[in-house]
């Protein structure tokens, strides 16, 4: 698989900013707590079907995680930051910012009370702080929507007004008097800052030329328009998923259970569509559906999924009764209403084909179309051997070799 040859490309220091390495090695742990022993060739081989991390390349990353335990404190520091979600991470950032700020801003201060004999002031570490607060702007600016930038900005800001205020006190700083009540409009006003910048920087990346006598040129030319619709046409791959027996199973449990459990099916899902470079597009009941710009991201994605349910029904179903998951796939080229924004792609006859196979697809296993297959390393045959149509559309179903289930801790 490519996704495999990418990852054995990897040097040992790298492995861990790979959300599918982190995802094998965590799955390889619960199986061995769960046996109570060292797994075996067949426990190898689940945990590569289940991540696409080849189960050569799974023990020697163990092999090295082994021998790495003695590390440095900020090797283990980096290793555990880059295993954080994308937003964490800016969250992180911000508040490391904000505290590096204030502090280099204290010394300053204090430095310079201590020159004041001398008539001089250094601004080296004010400068520094300038500096640091314009990469808190700059974080702020490029996150991936206005909320997360608000959020990144008022993080920044509350680090920034409590680390300060600590440091001065450590500091012994004279002449820096800050009244607690200050420290809600000071995140206020960095969610403002972080929200503001955000929008700005949003509406320059999408600015479009003010041309008019140009564009009703362009609008007036039939020609002209069809190119302009051809630049949007892209190829998409929609994976459709759907839980099966879900209206049975809901009427048979308890309300809360039923809300709780079906949340964190969502979330699940929605985790591991980010992990492997999707977005959802849409959601219908129990039914999810995700595009992708990669066919091989999509089985990968769908793959993970079948293979993962068994920690969500033994950790967080509380309904009694298994999740258990029907999933399509097809690949087709779409015109987006709005450029690059999948999720306003509504009438597509590469969503129907690929819902229409989830619905023919066998309980937890995978159709996927011949045009996707054709994409995939290895083509229909790594896929398997049983085959469907469904509306002319020929599929080859995806089933686990090997079932994760005989390893599921007994739940009391």
């Amino acid at each position: 698989m490519a996704v495999q040859s990418t990852l054995e490309k990897n040097t040992s220091q790298d492995f861990l900013r790979d959300p599918m390495v982190l995802q094998a090695i965590q799955l390889a742990e619960r199986l061995r707590q769960a046996k109570g022993d060292e797994l075996e060739g067949d426990e190898y081989r689940a945990i590569e079907e289940a991540t696409g991390v080849s189960q050569e390349y799974l023990k020697f990353v163990e092999t090295q995680a082994l021998t790495s335990k003695n590390r440095n404190f900020v090797d283990t520091l980096r290793s555990q930051y880059f295993a954080l979600e994308s937003d964490t991470r800016r969250y992180v950032t911000s508040a490391a910012i904000g505290t590096f700020a204030s502090l280099f801003w204290s010394l300053g201060t204090k430095i310079d009370a201590l020159t004041t004999v001398i008539n001089s002031r250094y601004g080296l570490f004010q400068t520094l702080s300038y500096l640091l607060i314009a990469g808190a702007i700059y974080n702020a600016a490029n996150s991936k929507n206005s909320k997360a930038a608000a959020s990144s900005g008022a993080i920044v800001a509350g680090a920034a007004f409590v680390m300060g205020n600590l440091f001065n006190m450590l500091l012994l700083v004279r002449g820096v008097d800050v009244e607690p009540f200050v420290v809600l409009p000071s995140i206020a006003g960095g969610a403002i800052v972080g929200y503001l910048t955000h929008s700005i920087v949003s509406r320059s990346k999408n600015k479009t030329p003010k041309d008019q006598a140009a564009r009703q040129v362009l609008l007036q030319q039939l020609v002209e328009l069809q190119d302009q619709l051809r630049e949007r046409q892209q190829s998409i791959t929609f994976l459709s998923l759907d839980v099966v027996g879900s209206t049975k199973m809901k009427l048979n449990s308890d309300p809360l259970a039923v809300e709780f459990t079906f949340n964190e099916y969502h979330k699940f899902i929605e985790k591991i569509v980010e992990k492997h470079f999707g977005s959802i597009h849409s959601t219908a009941g129990d039914g999810i559906t995700a595009a992708f710009d990669n066919p091989q991201h999509a089985f990968n994605a769908a793959k993970q999924i079948q293979t993962g349910l068994i920690e969500l029904n033994t950790l967080r179903n509380q309904l009694g009764v298994p999740l258990t998951l029907r999933a399509g796939i097809h690949t087709g080229l779409v015109v987006a209403p709005k450029a690059g924004d999948v999720t306003s792609i509504n009438f597509a006859s590469v969503i129907d084909i690929a819902a229409h196979l989830q619905k023919e697809c066998p309980v937890g296993g995978i159709a996927i179309s011949d045009h996707t297959a054709q994409s995939i390393s290895g083509g229909i045959g790594a896929i398997g051997t049983e085959r469907i149509t469904v509306h002319e559309t020929a599929a080859t179903i995806w089933q686990r070799k090997k079932s994760l289930d005989s390893f599921r801790p007994e739940v009391n």
